[in-house]
């Protein structure tokens, strides 16, 4: 089964080199895209700069050296591997596989590294328009599962049948955050702490830079634009460990005007779609990474019973009805709020603020998806909450240039985490739980919902909607514009 897609990781950190109550350590940041094909986020806590930038470079480096063991998008050992039938292999791929057939036999099977073949099955129906035929599919899977893969500890070589295509990207990113962490840790003995972000997967080490010595991380909440939907619905503090969020792709198949998920279970091939999103806190990035990866696989009861078993690992599990299914020590792992009696729009049971609105279809032959920025500001025009960023590449803020100019460059670290591509045009629902980006509540008074929309070869549109927050009912809405249509924001009891 793969992950194509990890959402909903956001690190809440300084942007720049900040004062701490460590007089002799700052606070020390890092950005960079296209590393494994997704973002990078680097925050070190070290005495200087220089120190900082050893560890950015020695884990940058050891990611590139991964990155050719492991790769299925460039030349590496696995793509060889899988094109012949034995192969003398390294260190760091052996221990790989022994781990994915660990977590294989762990799992009962929701998790392996041995579906290449059945990914590629998907491949090819997508491009033809052919949906594979059902038994056809369970058939080969089952020979997947049965095929004798061949491992000669002694000699270090793996030898695989045809049937078999090596995939192992459910644990290699995993892999390489757990060691990236520690040469970068070798790199520079004097730093205090580190957290490194590789597009939503999220590992860290020693004192964090918040005052209480803390790392902060969002794991933003599932929406029906999932990539780029960055309000947060769970805030963790963390000392240590990692936090993997596995989760349904809105970049989903689509054959002859069906919609089919990534995810794939390795015991019939075919997409399943009963979980929505797992997120998982473990000791290593390549525990939380497999451990996410089976529980979009695995039956509900049996996942959350799965993680009680294992000691150190916690998850919340977020159900296809939308229900959220946390473990028993998950609550332990939530930063609360400072004070428990404020005063804010927290909203009661039953009551929902939503900001509904169009993407529409554009009939011309470069179409590109817009870059949608969606935000609350407060009367002094200050920033609240973050509802959805979403674009392909960081250049995007540029484009919704309202955002970039009023918040962008402040809000970079939210930005960097969370950029993804947005879906295909159509309506959609965003929801706001009442919180600033802080995971405070908000006040009641006068606010203002922004919406901005910027497409390559086309147009773009920014929108403002005044509100007023109460215990009043609110129904607003906007009329459709050139990039954007109709607008509503609804606030009160649903059902």
């Amino acid at each position: 089964m793969l992950k194509y897609t990890l959402i909903g990781l956001a690190v809440v950190c300084g942007l720049t080199v900040a004062n701490r109550e460590f007089a002799h350590a700052d606070t020390f940041k890092s950005h960079h895209d296209y590393v494994l094909g997704t973002s990078f986020d680097l925050v070190v806590v070290a005495p200087t700069q220089s120190e900082a930038t050893r560890v950015e470079t020695a884990i940058l480096e050891e990611i590139e050296r991964l990155n050719s063991v492991f790769s299925l998008r460039q030349e590496s050992e696995l793509r060889r591997l899988n094109a012949t039938h034995e192969q003398r292999v390294s260190t760091d791929l052996l221990e790989v596989w022994n781990s994915c057939e660990a977590y294989r036999v762990e799992t009962d099977q929701a998790l392996s590294c041995r579906v290449g073949e059945l990914v590629n099955e998907w491949s090819i129906a997508a491009k033809s328009q052919t949906l594979p035929q059902r038994p056809e599919l369970r058939t080969k899977a089952g020979e997947i599962r049965r095929a004798d893969v061949e491992i000669d500890e002694g000699r270090a070589t793996i030898q695989r049948p045809d049937i078999v295509q090596f995939n192992m990207d459910a644990l290699a990113k995993g892999y390489i955050l757990d060691s990236a962490v520690e040469v970068g840790r070798a790199a520079a003995p004097s730093a205090e702490g580190l957290l490194l972000n590789i597009g939503g997967d999220i590992r860290v080490w020693g004192k964090g830079s918040d005052d209480g010595g803390q790392w902060k991380v969002a794991v933003t909440s599932e929406s029906e634009l999932a990539d780029g939907a960055s309000a947060h619905g769970t805030m963790l503090k963390l000392t240590g460990g990692a936090v993997a969020t596995s989760a349904q792709s809105p970049r989903s198949l689509e054959i002859n005007g069906q919609e089919f998920g990534h995810i794939i279970s390795p015991a019939d091939g075919w997409p399943v779609s009963h979980i929505k999103s797992a997120s998982v806190y473990a000791a290593s990035a390549i525990e939380a990474d497999a451990i996410a990866t089976a529980l979009m696989v695995m039956e509900l009861k049996g996942g959350l019973e799965f993680i009680e078993s294992k000691p150190g690992v916690e998850a919340e599990i977020i159900s296809s009805d939308g229900r959220h299914h946390a473990t028993s020590g998950w609550s332990g792992l939530l930063l609360q709020n400072a004070r428990s009696d404020e005063v804010g729009a927290v909203w009661p049971d039953g009551t929902e603020f939503a900001v509904s609105f169009e993407i529409p279809e554009h009939n011309v032959a470069d179409y590109e998806r817009p870059y949608v920025a969606v935000w609350i500001a407060d009367a002094e025009r200050n920033l609240v909450r973050i509802l959805m960023l979403a674009g392909e590449e960081a250049r995007w803020m540029e484009e919704n240039y309202y955002w970039h100019r009023r918040f962008g460059r402040k809000a970079g670290s939210l930005v960097d985490a969370v950029s993804g591509p947005t879906r295909r045009p159509g309506e959609y629902t965003l929801k706001w739980d009442g919180l600033n980006d802080d995971g405070e509540p908000v006040p009641e008074g006068e606010y203002t919902l922004h919406l901005e929309a910027a497409r390559e070869h086309g147009g773009h549109q920014h929108e403002r909607l005044s509100f007023t927050l109460s215990d009043q009912a609110i129904a607003e809405k906007l009329e459709a514009g050139e990039e954007l249509g109709a607008i509503a924001i609804t606030f009160g009891k649903t059902g």
